[in-house]
């Protein structure tokens, strides 16, 4: 089975879970997210809609895109400017980012000494680590030059 039709499968038995529909727009509104290469906001998305001329509602963007946090299909993260950002999570290493605070440039890194380090820290308070998402903001070097 291919990546997208296990992710698809995953999307459908989460609604199905949850007893909500597989509806056409939703249908359209995964397909177009879980292409997206990058980090993105809302408005993006409805962007992408637009440009491409589907059929899918500002309200289904904004009710559907928690739903497919909760499927465990995307991220929700970097907050920047007071609004929540996403990235597809699925079939995707784990990373944490280092956010620009200027330029809002985001750069996606892996540590194993910080993951052990989480890992530590959650044994040592008898707490059982499941997920997490780092994001350390601060200054690139552009940004930090000026």
């Amino acid at each position: 089975m291919s990546i997208m039709k296990e992710a698809l499968k995953t999307f459908e038995e989460h609604l199905k879970l949850n007893k909500m529909r597989m509806t056409q727009e939703r249908r359209q509104l995964f397909s177009l997210v879980m292409s997206l290469k990058t980090h993105f906001n809302s408005e993006e998305v409805l962007e992408k809609i637009k440009k491409k001329n589907l059929q899918v509602s500002r309200a289904t963007v904004y009710r559907v895109l928690p739903v497919l946090v909760k499927a465990n299909l995307i991220q929700q993260s970097l907050l920047q400017e007071g609004q929540a950002h996403f990235e597809v999570k699925w079939n995707k290493d784990h990373h944490d980012h280092l956010i620009c605070s200027v330029c809002n440039k985001i750069i996606e890194f892996k540590d194993n000494t910080i993951e052990i380090l989480q890992r530590e820290i959650a044994t040592k308070y008898g707490f059982y680590l499941e997920d997490h998402v780092m994001e350390l903001v601060g200054k690139c070097k552009t940004c930090k030059k000026n």
